[in-house]
């Protein structure tokens, strides 16, 4: 499994250093913000992307449009 160009070995020294940081409810707690953000950002980037596809479809078929008026 990767996640940010992670492997799992990673992500589970990054975990097992969060617990020993700020102890196991801490680390519980940060992970479920941690999910949250990463989900906050995902949506962002979801809508960026449909907004580019509907402007450059857009655009496409105007120029078509232009094009086949010529």
């Amino acid at each position: 499994m990767r996640f940010f160009n992670l492997g799992a070995g990673e992500l589970m020294l990054i975990f097992l250093l969060a617990v020993l940081a700020v102890g196991p409810k801490e680390t519980v707690r940060l992970a479920g913000e941690a999910r949250e953000i990463i989900k906050s950002i995902q949506g962002v980037f979801s809508e960026m992307t449909n907004e580019v596809t509907r402007a450059t479809t857009s655009i496409l078929d105007d120029s078509k449009n232009d094009n086949d008026k010529s």
